[in-house]
């Protein structure tokens, strides 16, 4: 018969080795190597953490706090006896480029946004724009499935005459997709992932120009629709044009170039009822979108046929025209890395004592000095946050 002094100690030994394994697996997903590591926690040598890793050698609450910092998660992620495997993101990278770290990072904003949702008892609406489609939709004639899904969705968000100006808005605010700026390496070029306890996430590299986001950006929203029709495995990693990649580009074209907008453009833009080579490139910049996609949108709706298409995107003048009319849009429109939602969201529960200081400035990267400044850019002080009435 075991004492219970023995079946404490025997319970504490257990949740011993489940931090030891839980701190290596966390420097592990996030694509730490384990001298990097201890050199950014300011460990003299990387046999220190070698030895906490192993469970030579204790751990303090301070050191544990960095690591969770260092490696993008809680506390709770540590300390508690079982937790829920990360999600898988679905990347577009090339095979031999490294994401470990920058996964960590997505899924740790996705996390602390999904935090702050509950917190104030936010609904999540992803789940209306999942239509009920299965592999037999695509099995027929995938790719007018795929334009027909783009103009159904361009309906149902309603997204008017120029949707690339309207679908980063439409995503966050009415269906609260949480979505992510970042810089990405060579390499990679974007992700997405549906869960159901952080909700959806989209990553989106700020290096890329303004029309190769948006573009991106729906690209993504069609692997979002259809994240249970397609396995990872047949979507592949971006980096060839698969059955579902080039769905998602269809899509992505029907989406943010409506067929009746577009034509009605044209035919505006156009002399005399020809379409000149400065005429994709006013229809790219009024749309949001490259001229390549301009060009293919027109090929599928026969107004233009293939090797025309080619023989002006071949060209080497016409690429050079095309930068340097749109160079001024590359400055001009940056976004933030965090989502206007997300830094309100979080002000909100800083402001209703549902989250510390500690916790604001840990969301948003920010120093403590900083959170009153931040929150009175914001709007968020005491006098504008006062009650007028019961809602």
């Amino acid at each position: 018969m075991i004492s219970k002094g023995h079946e404490s100690e025997a319970a504490a030994l257990k949740e011993e080795k489940v931090l030891d394994k839980r701190i290596m697996a966390a420097r592990q997903a996030a694509g730490f190597s384990i001298t990097e590591a201890a050199q950014k926690l300011g460990f003299k040598n990387y046999q220190t953490l070698s030895a906490i890793e192993k469970g030579v050698r204790n751990i303090n609450a301070h050191e544990l706090i960095m690591m969770a910092r260092l490696y993008g998660r809680s506390l709770d992620y540590f300390l508690e006896s079982e937790v829920a495997p990360d999600p898988v993101p679905l990347w577009r990278k090339a095979k031999k480029t490294d994401v470990n770290q920058i996964q960590r990072q997505f899924l740790s904003f996705l996390e602390n946004y999904s935090n702050l949702e509950h917190l104030l008892g936010l609904k999540r609406r992803w789940k209306d724009v999942q239509k009920n489609y299965d592999r037999d939709d695509f099995s027929v004639n995938g790719f007018e499935q795929a334009d027909k899904l783009g103009a159904e969705i361009h309906n149902f968000l309603d997204l008017g005459s120029r949707p690339s100006f309207n679908l980063l808005n439409v995503l966050e605010n009415k269906l609260r997709f949480k979505i992510l700026h970042l810089s990405l390496r060579v390499g990679a070029s974007g992700a997405s992932v549906v869960d159901n306890a952080i909700g959806v996430g989209i990553l989106i590299n700020v290096n890329d120009a303004p029309w190769r986001r948006n573009f991106d950006l729906a690209h993504e929203l069609f692997h979002i629709i259809t994240w249970n029709v397609f396995s990872p495995e047949e979507i592949g990693n971006g980096t060839t044009k698969t059955r579902p990649e080039q769905y998602a580009d269809i899509f992505a074209s029907s989406l943010l170039l409506p067929e009746a907008h577009l034509l009605d453009t044209l035919k505006e833009t156009a002399t005399d009822n020809e379409i000149r080579v400065i005429d994709i490139i006013e229809l790219a910049k009024k749309f949001g979108v490259s001229t390549e996609a301009v060009f293919w949108r027109l090929v599928n709706l026969k107004k233009l046929k293939k090797s025309q298409a080619l023989k002006v995107l071949d060209n080497p003048k016409f690429r050079d025209l095309d930068r340097n009319m749109r160079r001024r849009l590359y400055s001009k429109d940056s976004p933030s890395k965090f989502p206007s939602r997300f830094i309100s969201l979080a002000c909100r529960c800083l402001m209703e004592g549902k989250i510390s200081r500690g916790t604001f400035a840990a969301y948003l990267e920010i120093d403590r000095a900083e959170i009153d400044d931040y929150l009175e850019a914001a709007g968020f002080v005491e006098g504008n946050y006062a009650k007028i009435a019961a809602a």
